[in-house]
Parts: C-alpha cells; structure tokens; sequence
C-alpha cells in the first residue's frame, strides 16, 4: 500500500495587490524550506529573491506570470505563504529610540497584520512637456531581479529601473507602446533634470509591505513608533 501525501489540502485565500485577483495558496513544504534555507545560507541576495518568487509561484494554485507580479505582490505573497508555513507571527528585538536608553524589547509581530497600500502614491500619468506626456507602471519583481546588483550605483540602478517601468509615450499623434532598449535609454537621456524627477517620484512611492509597530521600552517605559517596510524588515 502507497504512504499517503500529506497536507495536500489545506488552502488559503490571498488577494493580489496590484490586480485584486483573488487566488488560493498552499503553505510552502519541507523540500521547498530546504531551498529556501540554503538559498538564505548562501548570503546571495539575488540567489534569495529568486527562490523566493520561485516559491511563490509553486503555493499559488492558479497559474500565475512571474513577469506579471510586482516587487510588492511578491512581498505580500511571501509573507502570507511564510506566516502559514512556519507561523502567523515573528520575533523582532526593539531597540528604544530615547537618546538615553537604547534598550532592547523582545516583541512579537503579527505578520497577517502587515498591509500593502496602493491607493496612495503620485499619478502614473506624467506630463514632460506640454505636448509629451508619459505613463508608468510599477516595475516587475523580474525586472527587479533582473537589474539587482550590490555593487551598481543607486543612479544607475534607478535609471534601469525608470525604463522599465515606462509603458507608453503619448505625443499629440500617437500613443507608443513599442521601443527599443537604445531608444527608451535616449528618450530618458534627453529629459531634463526637473523632468527626470518627476518620473523618478513615482518610482520612490512604489508600495511597500508595511506595519506600524508601537512598544514600550521595558527599560525607561519610553513609547516607541517604527514603521516595518518591505520583507527584510519583518524577518
């Protein structure tokens, strides 16, 4: 007689936050932690970004596009797949913000509570010129992953990152949606400081998974206010 397969039905519901779709999720299993542990042990953050979208895709049940998922879908999606997998909550140490304390708090995060918020955030609609105006998208976590480098700098790494999220270029006669690579770096090349700028606001206040978190310190009793943003800072 064959072992039975275990946990093959405990399924979640999770809504994607830059398409609302709602889908179903799995926690991650043993053979996929194993990956997921050795990719952290490697101290290789492209390494770890990659497997953690790979992990995503696996417990989703819907087939979804890698490409089609945003930096903050996959934050979101990691944290709800890691919170049923190995537990809602995780441990973080505080460290007080009082001038004269410093103390550390052990504290105890619940990662379910965590949110993306993306009904904030400048229009995806800018206006370079009077007669030339372009619209943006949030960059993909691929293109995320694609141009990641820790030795780039943060202007060049920011000049990839604004051409992949230009999604069409209207001018009084047309609306383009189909460049080349040569043609998007020139186009962004010839904006002016101010202009550049302006695409540049867009890029800074891509969401983010966030959570407010308030603790007093167990030393001084001061009251602490941080703000958790993106995965690193939950775990």
């Amino acid at each position: 007689m064959a072992l039975p397969i275990l946990n093959d039905t405990l399924k979640y519901e999770l809504v994607i936050p830059s398409t609302k779709k709602r889908v179903e999720y799995r926690p991650y299993l043993v053979k996929e932690e194993k990956i997921l542990l050795q990719a952290f042990e490697t101290k290789d953050e492209k390494v770890a970004m990659k497997v953690m979208v790979e992990t995503v895709i696996a417990c989703t049940t819907e087939q979804i596009n890698a490409d089609e998922l945003t930096t903050y879908d996959v934050e979101f999606m990691f944290s709800r797949i890691r919170a049923k997998s190995v537990g809602e909550t995780t441990e973080l140490a505080g460290n007080c913000k009082s001038e004269d304390c410093n103390a550390i708090t052990d504290l105890t995060v619940d990662i379910l509570s965590s949110e993306v918020n993306t009904d904030i955030g400048p229009s995806n609609k800018v206006s370079l010129t009077d007669d030339i105006s372009i619209e943006l998208r949030h960059p993909s976590y691929t293109s995320f992953m694609k141009h990641f480098d820790s030795e780039i700098s943060e202007s060049d790494y920011g000049m990839l990152m604004i051409e992949e999220c230009v999604a069409a270029v209207t001018t009084p006669d047309e609306r383009i949606t189909e460049w080349t690579q040569q043609e998007m770096s020139a186009f962004i090349n010839s904006m002016t400081n101010k202009q550049f700028t302006q695409v540049g606001q867009f890029l800074e206040a891509v969401p983010k998974l966030k959570k407010d978190l308030e603790w007093k310190c167990i030393k001084c009793g001061h009251e602490n206010k941080i703000t958790l943003e993106g995965l690193q800072d939950f775990f």
